[in-house]
């Protein structure tokens, strides 16, 4: 286990940065499904259980004091955006060329800096701290998720890395959902070129990364609710200036800064309500599982799920794609991994690509079952020999 434990933290940091690199993303899709494969080891995604909500626990709202967190950090990127690059620096010999300023990239650079941390994002380590007294947390082993075991949910099982929930203005969700909000939604972001292509290129990115390393593949667990944050830090990134119409409303917002006198100076001051709803709360919006094991190990917790609670109407066509309007149930077939690459990739993977990366799937499952049973086994023959020694 210790020997687990050193590969799972060393091979962490390497995969999810290799797996976000526009280099990997042009490999063969076979050679990407073999990373993600090693990733399921490596990743340190969280997953947050809102079904074992204590039921008598009243939660005092944390938008505020989060929302203020964000604000300061936007304000401390905007000075950075204000300064001189690190390159343009005044030397002793050296003549500093005239710069002009409100760089559009600076500026994109600097927030990410402050908001868009990898692995564990700023806002949800303080979502985080903010949880010790204004939220709640439900170990692994007493969460809906007790039974798994490492080699069906490897990240989720060796971490024991379970978000905590807080409120934010009338809804409760986990803290994870605050890292996806800025970190994945900036890759959003990016991944449509600041919204001047279509936004079907970042939903199937998100799916994407759903299915293999940060939800199926690594903890066992596909969340409509991640995505559901994702998307609503594509709209936060845009709204930053603000240059694109806003993806949910399909109008042009008040951006958060803007440009005056030749610098960045803040406009609109950051609010959650326009953000959060119903649809990031995993109960209402509620999860898939990659196989019928792990979802029938779910469902002996008698979990309810309140889809009926979902925010219709709001996302329009999107609700397909964001919400899981069927409950709880196994992941359909059209969210596996080579199903997705091929709409997203579709002119790089032939049918005989294709059919490799299935098998290549299947085959690991079918090792991720024989690990688990050996696994069963053993702790079987552990409980029997405990009891023999206690009975002699």
């Amino acid at each position: 286990m210790l020997k687990a434990l050193f590969l799972f933290f060393m091979v962490q940091g390497f995969f999810m940065l290799l797996a976000n690199t526009a280099v990997v993303r042009r490999l063969s899709p076979l050679l990407m499904l073999l990373a993600t494969f090693i990733t399921s080891f490596a990743t340190s995604a969280a997953e947050v259980d809102q079904f074992s909500r204590p039921p008598e626990l009243v939660l005092n709202d944390s938008s505020a004091v989060i929302a203020a967190e964000v604000q300061r950090r936007m304000n401390l990127a905007i000075k950075r955006a204000n300064r001189p690059a690190p390159h343009l620096k005044p030397r002793k010999v050296q003549r500093v060329p005239k710069q002009s300023r409100c760089s559009v990239p600076r500026l994109y650079d600097s927030m990410a800096v402050y908001l868009a941390r990898p692995i564990v994002g700023q806002i949800e380590s303080y979502a985080e701290s903010v949880a010790d007294n204004d939220g709640y947390r439900i170990p692994l082993n007493r969460s809906i998720y007790r039974n798994f075991t490492w080699p069906q949910s490897p990240s989720l099982v060796l971490s024991e890395r379970v978000a905590a929930v807080i409120r934010v203005g009338g809804e409760e969700v986990g803290t994870d959902k605050m890292g996806h909000f800025f970190t994945e939604g900036h890759t959003y972001f990016e991944m449509t070129k600041h919204l001047t292509l279509p936004v079907e290129e970042a939903i199937l990115f998100g799916e994407w990364t759903e299915s293999v390393y940060f939800g199926a593949q690594t903890t066992g667990v596909y969340s409509y609710a991640d995505l559901v944050a994702n998307f609503n830090g594509l709209r936060f990134w845009n709204r930053i200036l603000a240059l694109q119409p806003d993806p949910l409303l399909l109008s042009m917002t008040r951006p958060y800064v803007r440009c005056e006198d030749r610098q960045w100076v803040p406009e609109a001051r950051f609010s959650w309500v326009e953000y959060v709803d119903s649809a990031w709360n995993e109960s209402i919006n509620c999860p898939v599982f990659r196989t019928l094991g792990l979802l029938e190990e779910v469902l002996t917790q008698a979990p309810l799920c309140t889809k009926d609670k979902l925010p219709q109407n709001r996302y329009g066509t999107l609700e397909g794609r964001l919400f899981n309007q069927a409950g709880l149930a196994v992941m359909p077939d059209y969210l596996q991994p080579e199903v997705l690459w091929l709409q997203r990739e579709p002119e790089s993977l032939s049918g005989q690509t294709f059919r490799r990366i299935k098998s290549l799937r299947e085959r690991f499952e079918r090792w991720r079952l024989e690990k688990e049973l050996q696994l069963l086994e053993s702790r079987r023959f552990e409980a029997k020999k405990n009891l023999n020694k206690d009975q002699s």
